[in-house]
């Protein structure tokens, strides 16, 4: 990987219209439906449910139990009847999801208890049990990614705030309405961790996030309020970590061994109110934006209620969809329907009318070299692109190899500078996932 001053510098235009809105609760939903896996992340686990069908299920209940450190732990996020254990697909991804029909009472689960943890043993099993993810990306377990803390000192923590994906501000409105738990949060480290600095980067497009945070801080010496370039994909592992920090992890690195973490600052947010509350993760501030959505706004939503529910909440549909994304603009997943389930990590619906939602037609490469020019790790797309096009898969595999087609953050800056329009991110999502098969294949075949 080559590296730069900054890593990244690809302007996108904001798109951040609801910045100025307080997130609101929507009406409570008729019924959730909650996956027993993340469903983003292709080494997830599925958790394994522990109600039946006719079970009554309260605010905060567990009803599914993680199997590993790829899964986590699944609560109800209303009160109601378990009303099917049923086979669920969203991205390609199939699995398991639990419905439950709301009674409309919200009423919380009366074993729930504030947690009071006197070790790191201890805090890191309390985390286990709010069923908190990493709530800007890949979904994994906050306390599997706190645990490195067992076996390495962790003097840094990076808290990310960054949000440089188009449209979204959910991250925003939890830096500027919820500043208390992010200071419980950084307490809880520093107590249990022993984490003696606290980097949060903070784009510069925030100036009042940025503003009231330094302000909550200013007596800490242990926490620096980090202004950012306002530039995409600033809030990426490799790119955050650079830009605030200086330092590099390196392929197959893990952070740790730097002595950093990176958590995103909802995450740490979720934690902290999960010891403050004992309520575990069943809600959480998506921004609901695009322009087919009537009024967009910044939502407190239910783990497991639909795009329907949440777009019906900003006054519906102003014209039909062609698109729906969760997520931003530039990394968000496509979804095949309106019922699609909010996950814990989705921090975004984006609902495109069809003349936004409408693809320029690709043409041949021009060997422009701007995909290179841009891609933040200095990696080459259109050589992931004639790899894909090899007939025979071991030489394709050995080309994505030697040109290191894992280690690609699918950030889709390519993508979105490339003249010809070639859907260079979609290819590197595809030989991602074509590679992983081919050495999975592999070795289990001796190969």
């Amino acid at each position: 990987m080559r590296f730069k001053k900054s890593i990244s510098s690809l302007k996108l235009p904001h798109y951040k219209s609801t910045a100025g809105m307080a997130a609101v609760r929507m009406p409570i939903p008729k019924e959730v439906l909650l996956p027993l896996s993340p469903m983003n992340a292709h080494s997830a686990t599925a958790s394994e449910p522990v109600v039946q069908v006719g079970d009554h299920v309260t605010v905060g209940q567990m009803i599914g139990r993680e199997k590993d450190r790829g899964s986590s732990h699944i609560h109800a996020s209303v009160s109601g009847t378990v009303k099917a254990i049923e086979p669920y697909a969203m991205g390609g991804a199939k699995g398991t999801a639990i419905r439950i029909e709301s009674d409309g009472r919200m009423e919380k689960c009366p074993e729930l208890q504030i947690p009071h943890p006197t070790n790191l043993d201890e805090f890191l099993q309390c985390v286990r049990d709010s069923g908190v993810v990493g709530l800007g990306g890949a979904a994994y377990p906050v306390w599997a990614k706190l645990s490195a803390a067992q076996k390495a000192h962790i003097s840094t923590v990076l808290i990310n705030g960054a949000e440089c994906e188009p449209f979204i501000t959910a991250d925003h409105r939890v830096m500027l309405e919820q500043g208390e738990l992010i200071q419980k949060g950084v307490e809880l480290l520093k107590e249990f961790l022993g984490s003696e600095e606290f980097i949060l980067g903070i784009e510069e497009n925030k100036p009042d996030a940025i503003q009231q945070l330094t302000e909550r801080f200013k007596d800490d010496p242990a926490v620096k309020i980090m202004p950012l370039s306002s530039v995409y994909p600033q809030g990426a592992k490799q790119v955050l970590l650079y830009n605030a920090t200086g330092k590099v992890v390196e392929k197959g690195q893990r952070l740790a061994s730097l002595g950093v973490i990176i958590i995103n600052v909802s995450s740490l947010v979720k934690m902290a109110e999960y010891f403050v509350t004992g309520m575990p993760m069943v809600e959480r501030i998506i921004t609901v934006d695009g322009s087919a959505v009537k009024e967009p706004k910044n939502l407190i939503v239910p783990i497991g209620c639909t795009v329907r529910d949440v777009v019906e909440a900003c006054g519906g549909l102003k014209e039909e969809p062609g698109k729906i994304l969760f997520g931003g603009a530039m990394m968000g997943k496509p979804q095949e329907s309106m019922d699609a389930a909010i996950l814990k990590a989705t921090n975004a619906v984006i609902v495109m009318n069809r003349k936004d939602a409408q693809k320029t037609a690709p043409s041949s490469c021009i060997h422009c070299g701007r995909c290179a020019a841009v891609c933040p790790l200095g990696l080459i797309p259109t050589a992931f692109y004639r790899a894909m096009e090899l007939e025979d898969e071991d030489q394709r595999a050995a080309l994505l190899q030697k040109e290191q087609v894992k280690v690609c953050m699918q950030c889709g800056c390519c993508s979105y500078v490339c003249p010809a329009h070639l859907p260079l991110a979609e290819t590197n999502t595809a030989a991602m996932g074509f590679l992983r098969g081919w050495e999975k294949n592999h070795k289990e075949g001796g190969k």
